[in-house]
């Protein structure tokens, strides 16, 4: 079951509102293609932040006291990063998507399904639902009201710190209210189809670059970056 299938069903009113894209549906779908070893659901907790942090600072992504139990949940992404990791950041946003998109719709989601396929395997993913406010502000740097499926730690940190993450953003998408879909990974898996290693996890890590937009732009796919959200 999907972690957002496990959650209790919408009332009748918001199913009957629903947006046509089913949301436990479309995330089942996105982990088939995927594969992540395990799936969270960001609930925008303090303390959920912190596990993410702490991880990041244990992996070498992510710079921090010594002390286990220092609460850096509140410090921005930009204030985490180690600087020459901020560095590649900056330099990954500017890059773009990198292919040219085929004009072709169908041709673009083969491309992505051909590249995101087992992306994710050894890894974890996480779903996070989220609300950049004021909608439609200029300036906004992602859609109003959507969904990533990411298994970049760094992706998760990053829409934090952009956007109201959690319950509130999946209930209004619960009610029927548009929404755009996610689907980000950083295109390196970490074990081959049988579960067996392929490689150790890196700090940073890079694979073929991608990002394509699918469904009248309600649809995003993009992977080869820890960034999925510039």
């Amino acid at each position: 079951m999907t972690v957002l299938a496990q959650r209790h069903s919408p009332s009748t009113e918001a199913r009957r509102a629903a947006a046509p894209r089913d949301l436990p549906a479309w995330e089942a779908r996105v982990r088939r293609i995927l594969r992540p070893a395990a799936v969270e659901l960001v609930d925008g907790s303090r303390e959920q932040r912190q596990r993410l942090v702490a991880a990041g600072v244990r992996q070498g992504t992510l710079r921090g006291p010594a002390e286990a139990a220092a609460d850096l949940s509140s410090l921005p992404l930009d204030d985490l990063l180690v600087p020459e990791l901020r560095d590649l950041r900056d330099f990954d946003a500017a890059a773009g998507p990198g292919t040219p998109e085929p004009a072709d719709e169908e041709q673009r989601e083969a491309e992505a399904l051909r590249l995101l396929s087992g992306a994710a395997r050894g890894r974890t993913a996480w779903v996070v639902p989220f609300a950049v406010e004021p909608l439609g502000a200029a300036g906004a740097s992602g859609p109003a009201l959507g969904v990533l499926f990411t298994d970049s730690r760094v992706a998760v940190l990053a829409v934090q710190d952009e956007a109201r993450v959690g319950a509130e953003a999946l209930a209004r998408i619960e009610a029927g209210e548009p929404w755009t879909a996610l689907v980000h990974s950083l295109g390196v898996p970490l074990d081959d189809e049988h579960g067996h290693a392929l490689r150790e996890d890196e700090a940073w890590p890079t694979g073929t670059r991608l990002r394509v937009r699918l469904r009248g732009g309600t649809e995003v796919w993009s992977c080869g970056s820890p960034v999925a959200w510039s």
